[in-house]
């Protein structure tokens, strides 16, 4: 059984060191760290040859930029480990952390990939008191939800997923390569592999903490709350209709798209949960300008549930009837 990390650095002189330290301390030895950069004009190169003599590393360099999304599939695919960790250059493992999850994969031959909860910190490493988890909403009823079947369902609505907590096999990286190009550029390589690992139900979490999950200024990934304050009902009323479905068109297209990249990798094969969503966000995206004419649309989801199904997970038992009266009037 080998053990590799896929760690994808881009000027990361500030947090390295700490991250690289906390492998050479990992309680189950790596047999190989595969570090793709990304064009570092820091001393990134300079603090990775530093550990090269306490750590099997492998230094590639990228001749033009990837992308977060382009360079990790990149690292994993060089990764010839049986088990593959994907790093982030700014956090910090948990001493047991890649035991741990190698232990739980092992007892667990199903399972394609294990992810975990993360502590977060801020830029000098202290705690906030706060879980990535709890600010992803993955919260006991979704991780209830989870474990009776749903995870596609829980990924369609967000991703929970972090590649900094996750463990894969090679075995399923084979299988869900090369990624889709046709995602857009929110889409990042956690979210496709926690996605792909959900449709045959392949993917388990861990309800724990190993990863102390740097927040800081100059990350390409974060976390973020929510920006802005929601419409007031005028302004939902006076607004354009256009603006109105924008964020419906935004989630359609998404969605339609992941549909496409999913029949690549899984032809004849029919996944209900994001079948609904589209035909959900297909009627909200298109509603007809005049009032009168979207009445069918908008029964439609009503009757069928719909609007239950996919409302926020925060709203209240009355939020399906408002979204109905909103797609009806607005």
């Amino acid at each position: 059984m080998r053990i590799s990390v896929a760690l994808c650095t881009l000027n990361g002189e500030k947090f390295l060191r700490t991250q690289l330290a906390s492998l050479v301390d990992q309680t189950m030895q790596i047999d190989e760290l595969v570090v793709f950069d990304e064009g570092s004009t820091d001393k990134t190169m300079e603090i990775l040859l530093q550990y090269k003599d306490r750590l099997p590393m492998q230094i590639h360099q990228n001749a033009t930029r990837l992308g977060t999304y382009r360079n990790f599939e990149k690292a994993i695919s060089t990764c010839t480990g049986d088990y593959i960790f994907p790093a982030d250059q700014d956090d910090f493992w948990d001493s047991q952390k890649i035991e741990r999850i190698v232990t739980y994969l092992n007892q667990r031959p199903e399972i394609d990939v294990a992810f975990t909860d993360a502590v977060l910190v801020d830029e000098f490493g202290q705690i906030s008191g706060k879980k990535l988890w709890s600010t992803f909403r993955f919260r006991e009823k979704q991780q209830n939800e989870w474990k009776a079947g749903k995870s596609l369902e829980i990924l369609l609505d967000g991703n929970r997923v972090t590649g900094c907590t996750m463990c894969l096999r090679k075995s399923f990286f084979a299988k869900i390569s090369p990624f889709p190009s046709n995602m857009p550029s929110y889409f990042l390589h956690d979210a496709w592999m926690g996605i792909a690992a959900s449709l045959e139900n392949k993917i388990s979490f861990i309800p724990a903490s190993y990863v102390q999950y740097r927040q800081h200024s100059e990350q390409q990934v974060g976390v973020l709350g929510f920006q802005g304050t929601p419409p007031t009902l005028w302004e939902r009323m006076k607004r354009p209709h256009t603006e109105k479905v924008g964020p419906y068109q935004k989630r359609l297209d998404y969605l339609s798209q992941l549909k496409i990249a999913i029949a690549e990798k899984f032809p004849n094969q029919s996944f209900e949960p994001l079948d609904t969503k589209i035909e959900y966000f297909n009627r909200r995206a298109n509603l007809p300008q005049a009032r009168w004419q979207r009445l069918k649309k908008t029964l439609l989801n009503l009757i069928s549930g719909n609007y239950h199904r996919f409302k926020d997970i925060d709203s209240g038992p009355g939020a399906p009837y408002l979204m109905f009266l909103g797609d009806l009037i607005e």
